[in-house]
């Protein structure tokens, strides 16, 4: 009982810090970093989640965004210099004496692009296990306040691509989509045994509640972006698309996992029961694709120095797949999995997502907001960047989906059509209680 134990164990820390590492995002612009997340101009999320964007002229954009960013992966760099041969470092390997799987967690939670300047220190309290005649308690020190009380996944709504021709304003395209979600939750007694070092109790269940999905495929696409009143400098512009979403495959999975202790904790002939039970349903390539119908809005309005926004995604995009196989999965000495019924019809739904924005620029000052949700709790980002001379000076501030504060500041320098940032940005994404900072490098192309 003692290795089922720490594997969930283990799983409840890793997957509730990989929400942490969903909710930020990975970026590639250093001067973005800079401001703490936000997004400017016709950059980023804004044309992603807001069609009226798609109209709005780069005049209209007079915070000097660059054309082209390179990131420059100085984590990356660093990261091949101290594991040299990773195919056989002993570190990633879970057959390894040397595996250590706190550096495989933080390093799939911190994907080692950026250079890490202040690692955040993992819990360093030894695990205490408390073993009687018939009792068991475990004390993961400081690490227990590590194991979330709530549910904790991750997910979203992505577009990956998006070929298409527009004549006035009209586009018609092909867009690729994909949507995941997964959510997990202990029970209220595993809860108690790792984070209140409750005491194992006989005849009782142990366990964790998983669901998830995972979609995608593509959309045939009609869109319209145009300004509907004023000019360049001061005009309304509205923006829509209508898509039919033509899924290519689909899997979603609801599992009760975990184990149920006998009448006695180490004793008798059946200490420990493990139980695994739930039902799965997909669609693979190849079956009938999945249909459904869905739009886009959004509109935006530049003023002067003033630049406001607000768009929202897949409005009732609803897909039905005609042609699910759905199996159960049990235990029963092993995990099996069996058809329960095939060729049936089933229904999922894309999140809605939207973005809202604001930015102010007055001579050589920018600052903004925005708040943005893709489909799983918002983020909200505060920043601004001052340009002195060749120099600009950066900061921000973000809330991320658990409602954490993260801080961001940087600067840059701009000779002619090339600049180099620099963006420091501090994170909770790793087995810790405290901020790690990243620092981000890139050139910039104007």
């Amino acid at each position: 009982m003692r290795t089922s134990v720490i594997g969930i164990g283990l799983v409840a820390l890793t997957v509730g810090v990989a929400a942490q590492a969903a909710g930020q995002g990975l970026i590639f612009d250093a001067r973005r970093i800079g401001m703490g997340g936000l997004s400017l101009g016709r950059s980023a999320s804004l044309v992603r989640y807001n069609a009226a964007y798609g109209a709005v002229p780069e005049a209209a954009d007079r915070r000097g965004r660059p054309r082209v960013t390179i990131p420059i992966p100085l984590g990356l760099i660093q990261f091949l210099h101290d594991h040299p041969h990773l195919s056989t470092d002993p570190a990633f390997h879970p057959d390894s004496a040397g595996f250590n799987p706190i550096l495989a967690v933080n390093t799939l939670l911190n994907l080692p692009i950026y250079l890490e300047v202040k690692k955040a220190p993992t819990p360093t309290n030894d695990v205490v296990f408390g073993i009687g005649k018939d009792s068991l308690r475990v004390n993961l020190g400081a690490a227990a306040q590590l194991v979330p009380e709530d549910q904790f996944g991750f997910g979203g709504s992505s577009r990956l691509l998006n070929p298409g021709f527009g004549i006035k304003g009209v586009r018609v395209s092909v867009l690729g989509w994909l949507h995941y979600d997964l959510g997990v939750q202990l029970n209220d007694k595993l809860l108690a045994f790792l984070r209140d070092s409750v005491e194992a109790q006989p005849r009782t269940g142990y366990g964790v509640f998983g669901n998830g999905i995972a979609e995608g495929g593509f959309a045939p696409t009609v869109s319209y972006a145009g300004r509907v009143a004023g000019d360049s400098s001061t005009g309304l512009y509205l923006g829509g698309a209508l898509h039919y979403y033509l899924g290519a495959a689909y899997a979603r999975s609801s599992i009760s996992a975990g184990f149920t202790t006998g009448d006695s904790i180490f004793t008798g002939p059946n200490p420990v029961t493990p139980h695994d039970s739930g039902l799965t349903s997909y669609s693979k390539p190849g079956n009938a694709l999945g249909h459904g119908v869905g739009g886009d809005v959004g509109i935006a309005w530049i003023s002067g120095p003033i630049e406001l926004g607000v768009g929202v995604n897949d409005i009732g995009a609803t897909l039905t797949w005609s042609d699910t196989r759905q199996d159960s999965v049990f235990y029963r000495d092993s995990t099996f999995s069996k058809p329960f019924r095939n060729h049936v019809s089933t229904t999922t739904k894309l999140p809605v997502s939207y973005v809202a924005n604001v930015t102010y620029t007055v001579g050589k000052t920018t600052l903004g907001a925005d708040v943005l949700n893709a489909g799983r709790g918002a983020t909200v980002h505060v920043g601004g960047e001052q340009r002195i001379g060749l120099i600009a000076l950066r900061g921000g501030i973000a809330r991320d989906q658990r409602k954490r504060i993260e801080f961001g500041w940087g600067g840059g320098v701009r000779l002619g059509a090339l600049g180099l940032d620099v963006g420091f940005w501090t994170h909770t994404n790793s087995l810790s209680n405290e901020r790690g900072v990243t620092m981000a490098t890139s050139f910039s192309i104007y």
